[in-house]
């Protein structure tokens, strides 16, 4: 009688346990996968941006403008390894005009031992908005590029990557925004348009640095 009892109540424990575990799993699911989903928005803005970083240096460095390349259709964004001949004859951005482009063969050596950065974004993440500002100019596809230039500034430019989802409710976006003077780049993560309208004004305002 004694063991029997005893051999219920542990049946009855186990049960217990087992649906403790399947209410602690339902719960812990949604949870785990979204701390997943922002994990990997965070990884791909990341690395986007340290591309762009990653080109402001070289412009710095090499005293020769740099540019970012992004294909907004195929998702894809590389710093390309230039040679002289191929390098556009800018200046500062703030007088590209009157200041001549200058460049030394130790900064021709320099680029020749660097290698080109590239990468893509990953399956389920799109280059939602690129635009440049002082252009005015929304780039919706094929190519597009931002130059990084000697003095550390660059072209002014608001890029959203979105993370799609089945439901619009569970879309999720990183908004980068460089600064023209400094070359400076911020991001927020967001879910809505409207958070990276209020992020590009100024109304919210995170640096990534």
């Amino acid at each position: 009688m004694n063991r029997a009892a005893k051999a219920g109540f542990t049946l009855i424990e186990l049960m217990v346990v087992v649906t403790l575990m399947l209410l602690m799993t339902a719960i812990g699911v949604p949870s785990f996968r979204g701390l997943y989903e922002r994990s990997a928005l965070q990884g791909a803005a990341k690395e986007f941006a340290d591309a762009l970083r990653y080109a402001q240096q070289r412009a710095i460095l090499e005293r020769n403008p740099i540019r970012l390349v992004m294909d907004v259709e195929k998702q894809t964004f590389w710093v390309p390894v230039e040679q002289d001949s191929e390098r556009r004859h800018y200046s500062s951005r703030s007088r590209r005009s009157s200041m001549a482009h200058r460049s030394s063969r130790g900064g021709r050596e320099r680029v020749r031992e660097v290698k080109a950065v590239g990468s893509q974004l990953p399956p389920g993440f799109i280059f939602e908005f690129v635009y440049k500002v002082a252009e005015d100019d929304e780039i919706r596809r094929g190519e597009g590029e931002i130059t990084f230039y000697p003095d550390g500034s660059a072209d002014a430019a608001y890029i959203t990557i979105l993370r799609t989802a089945k439901e619009r409710e569970d879309e999720s976006r990183y908004f980068i925004k460089i600064d023209a003077a400094t070359g400076m780049i911020k991001t927020q993560e967001g879910r809505t348009n409207q958070d990276g309208e209020d992020f590009y004004r100024g109304v919210t305002d995170w640096s990534y640095r």
